[in-house]
C-alpha cells in the first residue's frame, strides 16, 4: 500500500468523523435501534409464581395492546412472610407494584388487571413527559 492510499484512508476517516459528529443527529443510530427494539417484556423474576405472572403480563399485553411500543421489566422479591413483591418498571420508573401470595390461584386475572393498569399508567407518564419542561435536564433525570 503506497503513501497515497494511506492519505486517502486518513482523509476518509476524518470525513467519517466529521459526518458522524456534525451531520448525524445526536443519538440517531441509537434512537433508530431503540425504535426497532420496542414492545418487549423482560422477565427478571425468581420464582415460578413470578415467571407465570410475567408470562401472563406479556401475553395479555400483546393481545390487549398490540400497538404498545414501550418496553417493560418485571421484577420480583420473594418473601416467606409476606409473599412475593412483584413490580413492573418502564424506563426505570415503577408503573405497577403488588404483593402476591405464593399460591398460584388467580395469577392470570391479576396479570390481566395489571396490564390494564400498567397501560393507563404508561400513557399518563407519556403525557406528563410531553408537558414537562426539560430545557436544562434530560428526561431520564427528572
Amino acid at each position: 500500500m503506497g503513501k497515497g492510499a494511506f492519505i486517502v484512508l486518513k482523509l476518509n476517516a476524518k470525513l467519517l468523523a466529521f459526518v458522524a459528529y456534525f451531520v448525524l443527529p445526536a443519538g440517531g443510530f441509537a434512537q433508530s435501534l431503540e425504535d426497532d427494539i420496542a414492545g418487549f417484556t423482560t422477565d427478571n423474576t425468581i420464582t415460578r409464581v413470578g415467571h407465570e405472572f410475567a408470562r401472563y403480563i406479556s401475553h395479555y399485553r400483546n393481545s390487549l395492546y398490540p400497538e404498545s411500543k414501550y418496553n417493560l421489566s418485571v421484577y420480583e422479591r420473594p418473601s416467606a412472610r409476606w409473599g412475593n413483591l412483584i413490580w413492573v418498571e418502564k424506563d426505570h420508573k415503577t408503573v405497577f407494584r403488588r404483593f402476591m401470595s405464593p399460591n398460584r390461584s388467580g395469577i392470570e386475572s391479576e396479570a390481566k388487571q395489571a396490564v390494564i393498569q400498567i397501560h393507563k399508567e404508561v400513557k399518563q407518564l407519556e403525557l406528563k413527559e410531553l408537558f414537562s419542561d426539560t430545557f436544562d435536564i434530560d428526561k431520564d433525570e427528572i
